[in-house]
């Protein structure tokens, strides 16, 4: 994985996707910026320092329950596809906990399918962002 330069200034890119299926939205977060983090996720009860890589889950956002991704791409720690995989797992995992969506390690599609599905859209946005 590749970025592109170190930034020293604040940033924060959003992009907000329902969730198809299981409703609700996908929020993916590159951010340096705790406040707007905090303030994106509804999260007065907690709080981060550092951002690197987070998942956060149960909250809303427009009206809407919510799971978020937060990267920040420009910490002295490289995000890594690993990185990636370990915040998709907690988001996919609070998802479908949060639909009574019971694991089948013999039949795993549903799970495939929606982790596979929010890791092209953290990867979209990557390119978007131009990080890829």
């Amino acid at each position: 994985m590749v970025v592109r330069k170190k930034r020293s200034e604040t940033f924060f890119f959003k992009r907000v996707i329902r969730i198809p299926i299981y409703f609700g939205n996908f929020i993916i977060l590159f951010s340096n910026d705790p406040e707007k983090v905090m303030k994106t996720v509804d999260c007065q009860s907690c709080e981060v320092k550092n951002l690197y890589a987070h998942t956060f889950h149960n909250f809303m956002y427009n009206n809407l329950e919510s799971f978020c991704v937060v990267f920040n791409f420009w910490d002295s720690l490289p995000i890594t596809m690993g990185t990636i995989v370990h915040e998709v797992t907690h988001a996919g995992n609070r998802l479908m906990l949060s639909r009574e969506f019971e694991p089948d390690w013999i039949n795993d599609e549903a799970e495939a399918y929606l982790k596979s599905w929010m890791g092209d859209e953290i990867e979209k946005f990557m390119r978007k962002c131009n990080l890829l």
